[in-house]
């Protein structure tokens, strides 16, 4: 089993410097106003595809995505170097919004931060005398990592952006799962399941069952920590020593696992590469190293799935077509959280309270979500 995980692990890393090009990383910290909030400074430091290594040094010749991307609580630019060093070099522009650091982080100003920059990148497209002017295409995706998962979740609320991916997010102290809801841009949630700052059962999971995507993918990694995504930094691997137990990997493999899933995801949603879609779906279905859930091919699916009768009040019927094989049914409510599973396709719900749930079922291969099943 090891042998066969070191081998996974080989050809991860394979994977992921097979994706790479021959830009330098250059950098830039650089101030935005906001006009529709009072003038508000948004503080970032943007890394770019250059000529050579380095601060402001010339961009290099071509037209980028760009990926906003939201640090976790009290962590700075430094922890995610990794990203930037990874993404860079394959010819993305990524914005570090550097704002919302300290203990006492205003997480509606840091979500509306990440959803202006958005707008305010493309903008930069056709500013006069920045050396963004002509070098930014239309393509935009947010990242968030943990206190910015959950900010860039509720921001992909309020802006269009071509996907969003969140790593092991954390429910902010405003609502973040209504704003969930109205996510329609292609979305993956990373998670560790040996996380212990942000569990998933109660933290990812909320967020992701609520987002209203219709494509949208749930990567567990198998023994995976919190603050593993990033490189170390002192306050959040603090928090994790004293509450994630059951951490099973290395940093250096959770990050080659996400990369490889991250690199192609971002090569099809960005670049419009149906191949790097190709090897996502392929190793998303091949990995030993992650457990998924896909909820991206479920609109077909889901018109041959019929749960009955609704509203019920004692037992819950699913019928599906012969071509489907099911697994197993869970009910969340509509915060979230697990309320009830079952192997069966016929649960008696008695138990549960009056209101509205998610029904999930899972077939062989997919899974899918109904969101209209009423306990009377």
């Amino acid at each position: 089993m090891k042998k066969l995980f070191l081998i996974t692990i080989i050809n991860i890393l394979w994977f992921s410097a097979s994706f790479a090009q021959s830009y330098s990383v250059g950098y830039r910290s650089q101030t935005f106003r906001d006009v529709d909030r009072s003038n508000r400074s948004v503080r970032t430091i943007i890394y770019y595809p250059a000529t050579s290594a380095g601060s402001n040094r010339p961009i290099a010749n071509g037209s980028f995505p760009v990926i906003v991307l939201g640090h976790g609580f009290v962590m700075g630019s430094d922890a995610y170097q990794n990203f930037y060093n990874e993404l860079v070099p394959q010819g993305y522009i990524v914005v570090f919004v550097n704002t919302e650091g300290s203990i006492f982080a205003n997480h509606d100003a840091f979500s509306k931060d990440m959803a202006f920059m958005v707008n305010a990148m493309q903008n930069e497209n056709n500013v006069s005398g920045s050396i963004f002017q002509g070098k930014i295409n239309d393509k935009t995706a947010l990242l968030g990592h943990s206190m910015g998962g959950g900010a860039a979740t509720v921001a992909a609320s309020m802006v269009s952006v071509a996907t969003l991916v969140t790593f092991a997010p954390a429910q902010l102290r405003i609502n973040t799962l209504t704003p969930a809801t109205q996510v329609t841009a292609p979305s993956i949630v990373f998670s560790g399941s040996g996380d212990g700052v942000t569990p998933p059962a109660q933290e990812h999971l909320p967020i992701y069952n609520n987002l209203g995507a219709a494509c949208k993918y749930f990567i567990s990694i198998l023994g995976g920590a919190h603050c593993y995504y990033a490189n170390s930094n002192f306050n959040c691997d603090f928090g994790e020593n004293f509450s994630s137990g059951n951490i099973q990997i290395s940093r250096n493999e959770q990050q080659a696992i996400t990369f490889q899933f991250l690199n192609s995801w971002l090569a099809y949603t960005l670049k419009s590469d149906l191949s790097a879609l190709q090897t996502f779906l392929s190793d998303l279905d091949s990995s030993t190293a992650i457990e998924p859930q896909n909820d991206c091919s479920s609109t077909a699916i889901a018109s041959k799935i019929v749960i009955f009768p609704n509203p019920a009040s004692q037992n819950l019927s699913i019928q599906l077509s012969d071509s489907h094989q099911f697994a197993k049914i869970e009910l969340y409510n509509e915060q979230g959280h697990l309320m009830l599973s079952s192997q069966k396709n016929q649960v008696n719900i008695a138990q549960l309270k009056r209101g509205q749930y998610f029904a999930k079922i899972h077939l062989k291969n997919h899974s899918v979500i109904k969101k209209q099943v009423l306990i009377q």
